[in-house]
């Protein structure tokens, strides 16, 4: 099973049940996860933002998940630097573009 999720609203309770789904999932099947994060979410992940969330997402990630940031967001939107986002995320050039391109290879889109 391939699961993308995908946030794009700068908002903590989204965010806590996000993780909540991708725990949830990662305890019923063995799945490979993807988390891309657009808009204004890109907030979230900043290295200030996800520190509550560090341990947890460094368990995540030691379970496969990935977690992806929009560099568009931050440049265009948020005005922040891309060297201010959490070393456990993956800045990319385009959210729009991952999201797609994982939903093409099968990956189920879901939008907490």
């Amino acid at each position: 099973m391939k699961v993308v999720f995908h946030i794009d609203m700068d908002s903590t309770p989204i965010f806590e049940l996000m993780l909540g789904n991708i725990k949830n999932l990662l305890k019923a099947e063995s799945a490979e996860v993807s988390v891309v994060a657009n808009g204004y979410a890109v907030k979230l992940f900043t290295r200030q933002n996800l520190a509550k969330y560090e341990s947890e997402i460094r368990d995540l990630r030691e379970k496969g998940v990935s977690f992806f940031v929009c560099e568009n967001a931050l440049r265009n939107l948020v005005e922040i630097n891309p060297e201010n986002v959490s070393d456990l995320c993956e800045v990319i050039p385009a959210g729009i573009v991952m999201l797609i391109r994982l939903q093409k290879e099968g990956f189920a889109y879901v939008k907490p």
